[in-house]
């Protein structure tokens, strides 16, 4: 890594000797330029480092929401077994879940717009707190919520259309081979076509956060805006999201020898083991999904500067205003005559190619 890939606020400047940004106070604390996958990896962890409160503290408050909708469920699940039996708590189970996922899901989206919002401030070489960061965002949480629900979709409706079908084959076929044989095959294709299909869904559409947060666009315009972003970079997306996983996993191979003891014995208390799994989740979700949010937003504004210069828009005042919007490109950025069709590099730029407007519509 080279030294100036990691230059401070205070010592980045313009080519022109002024600092970025006009010479204003709002210097980028990281350098806008086009990074490897393994840059990108690294930046996210060294920002992590660098801000952990900050991110640990936004993931935390998802992470405490969904250890207490798990705790009401897993005293749900022993009154619910005492009373009726295993059968009907593994219903009461299962139903309380799909209510968890509902009331979960705006909190996660809000927390992934505030990590966002935290990051760009941060990039920027700006202070933010986690309270700023929610005031900031809260006021399009139904736009957020919209866009997570059509990520989550995309990942998983073509794996309903076919097992659904598969498995109702299987259970009206048991008699009859040629049904088993269509229903096991439509099954297989659901769940392994279906998955292989839904991660390349999800990675098209997981750049629509940070879009919409930094382009103030709409649900629709954001998805389309992350197909068009993550059209070259689905394997950089795709390593961001392992690493996520793989990480998980760690706090799921924690879990796991608690988890096996409480399936051995469902009919007893396992408060402490339970209370444990629960703790762990926590712990786990705060830390980890900063990972996966930074990530994946660092892969936005690496797109950005590589298909739009998103540097020089920066460089061309991008952040004079303090509000959110200073992050997204002007409407129109006018050039004046004399330098309309002059290169760039005649202009102040360093490329030999026309100067053109920012942040138009053909940008964004």
């Amino acid at each position: 890594m080279t030294p100036q890939d990691w230059e401070s606020p205070e010592t980045f400047h313009a080519p022109g000797g002024e600092a970025l940004y006009g010479g204003s106070e709002q210097a980028a604390a990281y350098a806008l330029r086009p990074l490897s996958t393994g840059e990108v990896l690294d930046r996210t962890f060294a920002i992590y480092r660098a801000h952990f409160w900050l991110f640990a503290g936004l993931a935390s408050l998802a992470g405490a929401f969904s250890l207490v909708l798990n705790a009401i469920q897993m005293v749900v699940h022993h009154i619910v077994l005492l009373h009726y039996g295993i059968k009907i708590a593994g219903l009461a189970t299962q139903m309380a879940s799909g209510v968890m996922a509902i009331l979960l899901l705006p909190v996660e989206a809000l927390v992934y717009a505030a990590s966002v919002y935290a990051l760009c401030e941060v990039y920027l070489g700006r202070r933010t707190t986690a309270k700023e960061s929610l005031q900031a965002t809260i006021g399009r949480w139904l736009r957020y919520v919209g866009i997570a629900l059509w990520q989550g979709w995309s990942a998983v409706w073509l794996v309903l259309v076919l097992v659904v079908p598969g498995a109702i084959l299987l259970a009206i076929g048991a008699r009859a081979t040629g049904l088993v044989v269509v229903g096991g095959f439509i099954l297989f294709a659901g769940i392994f076509g279906g998955t292989v299909y839904g991660v390349i869904a999800y990675i098209r559409n997981s750049l629509a956060i940070p879009a919409a947060l930094m382009e103030q666009t709409g649900v629709r315009a954001s998805m389309r805006r992350s197909k068009t972003l993550a059209t070259d970079t689905k394997g950089r997306i795709f390593v961001v999201l392992l690493i996520a996983f793989a990480l998980y996993m760690v706090a799921g191979a924690i879990e796991a020898p608690m988890l096996f003891f409480i399936a051995r014995s469902p009919f007893q208390e396992h408060v402490m083991a339970q209370a444990a799994v629960l703790l762990i989740g926590f712990v786990g979700h705060t830390l980890v999904s900063p990972v996966a949010l930074i990530g994946l937003t660092l892969v936005y504004f690496d797109q950005r500067v590589r298909m739009e210069a998103f540097d020089l828009v920066m460089l061309m005042g991008g952040s004079a205003a303090p509000e959110v919007a200073a992050w997204a490109p002007a409407p129109a950025v006018e050039i004046p005559a004399a330098t309309a069709g002059v290169p760039a590099t005649d202009a102040g730029g360093a490329s030999g190619e026309t100067a053109e407007p920012m942040g138009s519509d053909e940008h964004v």
